[in-house]
Order: C-alpha cells, then structure tokens, then sequence
C-alpha cells in the first residue's frame, strides 16, 4: 500500500482505519480456526472484542461448511468470442494486429463461506463509522468485480467444480451499531454482463493510446486516493474552499444512515 487514504490530521479517523485493520486479522483467525486475540490500548481492545462479539454471533463457524478468510483469486480469461473481443465500449474496437482481449483480474475476498450444498457468500467488512447505501453497493466496481471472479475463477472451491451464479451472494458487514449487513444476490443474468461490460473496458484500455489518459484536474477526486502520492508527492491534499465541504463518493446521505455526516465508508469508488 503506497498511503492510506483519508485526513492526516484527524486522529479518530487515523484510529478508525487501524481498528480496521485489526478487526480483519482477528476475524481472518476466527474463520482460520484459531483464538482472534486482541491488541492496542484497553479502549481498543473493548470496541474489537465487542465487534468480534457481534460477527461470532452473526456468523458463526458452522458444521460442514468451508471457511476460506482472506482467499485470493486470480482471473485469466480469454474472451469467449473474436466479436465480443473486438467490441469495446461505445463502439470502439482493440487496434488490428493486437494480441487477443485476454481479461485478467484478482479478487481477495475477506471471507468465502461455501455451504455443503454449493451455496456460496462472499462477505466484506466494512469498519469505518458509516456504509454507502444499498444502491451504491450494488453498483460498486468492488461488488461487480468479486462476483463475477468467484463464478469464473472459484470453481477448486466448489463441491461440484463451478459455483453457479444464482447460488452466489455479496454481503457488506459493518459491525458499528449493532452490526448492519447488505446482501446482494447474483445472477446467471447478471453474471453474463457483468463479462460483457468488463471486457468492453478492457478493449476501451486496450485502444486508448498513451496520450488519451487524461488526469483529473479536481483535486477533490485526488483528496481520498491511496495512490495520491505517485502523482503528487507527500502534501497532496485537497483544501476545501471556505463553506465547501469535499463531495466524497463514499458517504452515506443523512437519509441512508440517519444522522450527520461525520465519517466515510470503507468502499473502493465504482
């Protein structure tokens, strides 16, 4: 990881993203087999135990089913058709004489449970104070990505070789408040433009010459990238104008969390 993203001067959330991290190596264990353990100061050590209180009751390790935490899955797939291949988004082709569209993506998933009977979930924790709302969810990049490499990629974990598409669902856990969950069910459906729009991105990178990626010229998109600091060095930071707030794509609206906005969602931008 090249730099967290968030606001360097603000310790609580600094706190936030550290819990984080801590919560998914104890739940990583959990599902391993072994005793979660605790660490950091006793006001740390309560919220994460308490937060691992909650995920043990919410899922806990069952009989018969197969646990995989922090499971990698790399995707190597030609496209299925010479026109399909060729096809990009809005109507633009790959250059002749290019190597075929070959889609090659990689998946961790923070936790795949697969039931006796093929049934599979993958879950993401999700730690800082609020989630995006349903909609965004469901059509957040990480959510079209992760399915989609399960039902291509996943089929050493399946009991019968391949995990079928309405079998499979996306769950956001958040153990803030009591836990709040997300689910999102996929589909044979959904499964086929899910293919169909990624290769299309690929061909649409694949045609686009080196002068044609453009950056952005709003520093607020800049404000929340990790990678911020390969373009722009150490200070690069966003300065909200006076009575300008920053619009991160990651907050929830006051009517999605019922509250005020005073902090931003785990999610990786669409």
């Amino acid at each position: 990881m090249v730099g967290r993203p968030g606001l360097r001067g603000d310790p609580e959330e600094r706190r936030a993203l550290v819990q984080g991290e801590r919560f998914h190596l104890m739940a990583r264990r959990y599902y391993s087999g072994l005793e979660p353990g605790t660490v950091g100061d006793p006001r740390d050590r309560a919220e994460l135990e308490g937060w691992m209180g909650l995920l043990r009751r919410y899922l806990p390790r069952r009989p018969g089913y197969a646990y995989y935490p922090e499971l990698e899955l790399r995707l190597n797939e030609a496209a299925p058709s010479e026109g399909e291949a060729a096809g990009g988004a809005g109507g633009r082709s790959v250059p002749a004489g290019t190597a075929p569209l070959v889609l090659r993506l990689v998946a961790k998933f923070d936790l795949l449970v697969v039931a006796p009977d093929g049934e599979a979930t993958i879950y993401d924790w999700k730690t800082l104070q609020h989630m995006p709302p349903r909609s965004r969810l469901e059509s957040a990049f990480q959510t079209l990505v992760y399915r989609y490499v399960l039902c291509a990629a996943g089929g050493p974990y399946a009991p019968g070789g391949a995990f079928d598409p309405d079998r499979v669902t996306m769950v956001y856990w958040n153990p803030l408040r009591g836990g709040r969950e997300e689910r999102l069910p996929y589909s044979a459906a959904q499964f086929a433009e899910d293919g169909r729009r990624l290769r299309q991105l690929v061909a649409q990178i694949l045609s686009t010459p080196p002068e044609g990626f453009l950056p952005t010229g709003d520093g607020r998109v800049c404000a929340r990238c990790e990678y911020r600091l390969l373009c722009h060095g150490p200070v690069a930071e966003w300065t909200a104008a006076p009575g300008e707030d920053a619009p991160l794509e990651d907050e929830e609206t006051p009517d999605d969390r019922g509250g005020a906005p005073d902090g931003w969602a785990d999610l990786p931008l669409p």
